[in-house]
């Protein structure tokens, strides 16, 4: 212990600690949000978590982003919701790309106005903002995304939801279709087969599902939709009524629908109320994060990520999506479905929203328009996030509820390299400095993005150990965010290790552009005695040659009285080993405790068809072995091997010592039971 004292200082490698270390050492750990320095928590039933930082755009490769997992009451009486952000964020690899997708989306400029509508042709068509919204709650913000405008055709999907609720499926579907129509979003052709608009996705069959929307009077009617997409965006919205004046005004080519589908009997009541109630629902406002929440909602199964309220039913979810896949971007749904493959819905005003089922969502706004009337930046941002992250649909990815299933520290879980007292204290006390997790599933873009997120939560970890003994499928995109993690951890003067990584995706990821050989490692035990190893020399120095140690060095008997010790020490038989032979044999009478004064001695398990079998136990100098003897006189259970040349052990037998010395007997006796309890404690 007086070792202790003069022990020099470690060299802190990892960035500045913005929490306490953590004291979950087992279990799944999702998303995690961490408290900055001088955050003074708000008083309920808001809660308010935030890190800012002023650093200027150079200091972060995604400074134009904004990194937020939040919850707040503040702005809705919906729901509790939580909030935590990072402004600039980490540069995690994700993060990285990202805002390499917006800003090659940024610098496009073709596209026009929405010129038919007044309000609309007076956006700024250099505005730009897109937002991700993982079904955990986790959002990614890019560009202008607190800038307001109005939710135009995309309110489509929504109220036809609330339409099926209220009036079933086949109810709806003798009103409205489900087919593709190959025009144009306003065009005044309807399915003469079955007297019905198209689908819901253009103007004539929004009209037709507006019309089903149960309430007594407009302002009923259109508060239950306000309402329900208030619930899906997780905050209260308003009506733009500019926007609304601009389009009852100049919608007359939608009144020519309407009075044409009530002239044909597609619709029934009042015309100018159905109207009245669709233009005000697409003059709603809404910003690109409100529209990735509520395509969140819909990719979480209709339960808002954010405030975790069950918004509307699975069924319905189904409902919309499907028809989102063929309809949502008008004639050009086809070309959509092909390139991008996720199931979307664009709006006039400049927004997008794509669903990836069980995954995220996304909202994308930018006004200049092409000629279908999707936005430019919008459609060109989600074909490149689908293409480099491999999104597509038809790529199916089953999502676990965990990618990290376990998580603990070389604090608390030691390798099978035994270690002695002053080693052990080191370890208890640096050992947060390696996390090691436990990977379970398939790889891809949204568990990378939970991986990364759970990653960085411990950014102060000089070691991090990733297991890969229950991970299945790694497409491509996985393996280029594991090479960008690599050097993410090399940037932070810090290490990342694979344990039990199969030889194949070794030489994928070093095909990708892996670059460090020394990162793999047969198994966990391995990768964690080597990580051992390093904090051990970074707080006490290298390791010198170590002398044959005296009885009375071995942590064993620290407690002892010089005299005890002389005692044993005479009962002891000095036995000397060379490499790979027998010190204990399975089988064999357990009669003896070992005390290590020189060299290393492993246990392996039984060998299976001709291969060495695994490495159960270290042991090095100053710690004992055989202590079983010590409580029961049985048999061996395994084979205790020399790992070098000139091992030394001093032996005891125990029947000498108990017959001899009783007093001394009884005294190792409650050592070698503390010891095993300590050993099982650090398992």
């Amino acid at each position: 212990l007086d070792k202790k004292k003069n022990m020099r200082a470690r060299k802190i490698l990892s960035t500045p600690l913005v929490r306490k270390k953590p004291t979950h050492e087992t279990g799944g750990i999702d998303s995690v949000c961490h408290l900055g320095h001088d955050e003074v928590p708000s008083s309920p039933p808001a809660i308010r978590k935030t890190v800012s930082s002023s650093s200027s755009p150079k200091s972060s490769p995604v400074s134009n982003c904004k990194l937020s997992t939040s919850f707040s009451s503040e702005a809705s009486p919906l729901s509790l919701s939580r909030t935590c952000s990072l402004d600039p964020p980490p540069s995690s690899p994700i993060w990285v790309h990202l805002q390499e997708i917006f800003d090659l989306c940024k610098s496009l400029t073709s596209g026009s106005l929405a010129d038919y509508i007044p309000e609309l042709a007076k956006a700024d068509g250099r505005l730009f903002s897109a937002c991700l919204v993982t079904v955990d709650g986790f959002v990614y913000e890019m560009g202008d995304s607190s800038h307001e405008f109005t939710i135009q055709s995309i309110s489509k999907p929504f109220v036809y939801g609330l339409a099926l609720q209220d009036h079933g499926v086949d109810k709806v579907n003798e009103v409205v279709g489900v087919k593709p129509s190959g025009d144009s979003f306003n065009s005044i052709i309807f399915d003469e087969n079955n007297n019905r608009p198209f689908n819901p996705m253009v103007n004539a069959g929004a009209i037709a599902t507006t019309s089903l929307v149960k309430g007594n009077g407009r302002d009923e009617r259109f508060d239950r939709i306000l309402k329900l997409f208030e619930a899906f965006a997780g905050k209260n919205l308003d009506v733009d009524e500019a926007v609304y004046q601009s389009e009852s005004r100049t919608g007359h080519r939608n009144r020519a629908i309407a009075y044409l589908e009530l002239s044909n009997g597609m619709i029934e009541g009042d015309i100018s109320e159905h109207l009245d109630v669709y233009f005000r629902q697409c003059a709603i406002k809404v910003t690109a994060k409100d529209l990735a929440v509520m395509a969140g909602t819909l990719a979480n199964k209709g339960k808002n990520p954010l405030t975790s309220d069950t918004v509307i039913d699975t069924p319905e979810v189904t409902s919309i999506l499907s028809v989102m896949t063929s309809c949502g971007m008008y004639d050009f749904s086809g070309d959509w479905l092909y390139k991008v493959g996720i199931p979307a819905k664009s709006g006039v005003a400049g927004g997008i929203i794509a669903v990836l089922p069980g995954q995220f969502g996304i909202g994308v706004f930018s006004p200049l328009l092409d000629s279908y009337g999707n936005s430019v930046r919008g459609i060109r941002f989600c074909e490149e996030l689908s293409k480099k992250f491999n999104l597509h649909t038809f790529n199916l990815h089953p999502l676990s509820s965990l990618c990290v299933e376990r998580m603990y520290t070389a604090a608390t879980v030691s390798s099978r390299s035994q270690r002695r007292l002053d080693e052990r204290q080191i370890l208890d006390e640096h050992g947060h400095d390696v996390i090691i997790k436990e990977l379970k599933g398939d790889l891809f873009f949204a568990s990378m993005d939970r991986l990364i997120r759970n990653l960085d939560a411990e950014h102060y970890a000089q070691f991090v150990i990733l297991d890969w003994t229950k991970v299945g499928r790694v497409d491509n995109m996985a393996l280029k965010l594991l090479v960008n993690l690599g050097d993410w951890y090399k940037e932070k003067q810090a290490k990342l290790f694979f344990s039990g990584c199969p030889d194949p995706i070794v030489a994928q990821l070093k095909a990708t552009g892996w670059m460090f050989d020394d990162a793999f490692y047969p198994n966990l035990d391995e990768a964690l005695e080597y990580c051992e190893e390093r904090i051990l020399i970074q707080v006490r120095g290298p390791k010198g040659n170590i002398e044959e140690l005296d009885l009375g060095e071995m942590d064993f008997f620290f407690d002892f009285e010089e005299e005890e010790v002389e005692i044993v020490k005479k009962l002891c038989e000095r036995i000397e080993y060379e490499d790979g032979e027998m010190i204990i044999r399975k089988g064999d009478d357990s009669t003896c405790v070992f005390f290590l004064a020189k060299g290393t001695a492993t246990v392996t398990a039984p060998a299976k068809e001709g291969k060495k079998g695994p490495r159960l136990v270290t042991y090095i100098p100053g710690v004992s072995f055989g202590d079983m003897a010590l409580f029961d006189m049985g048999q061996r259970t395994a084979n205790v091997v020399a790992a070098c040349s000139g091992v030394v052990c001093l032996v005891l037998k125990v029947e000498t010592l108990e017959q001899m010395e009783p007093k001394i007997y009884s005294k190792i006796l409650k050592e070698a039971g503390r010891s095993i309890a300590l050993l099982l404690k650090r398992k």
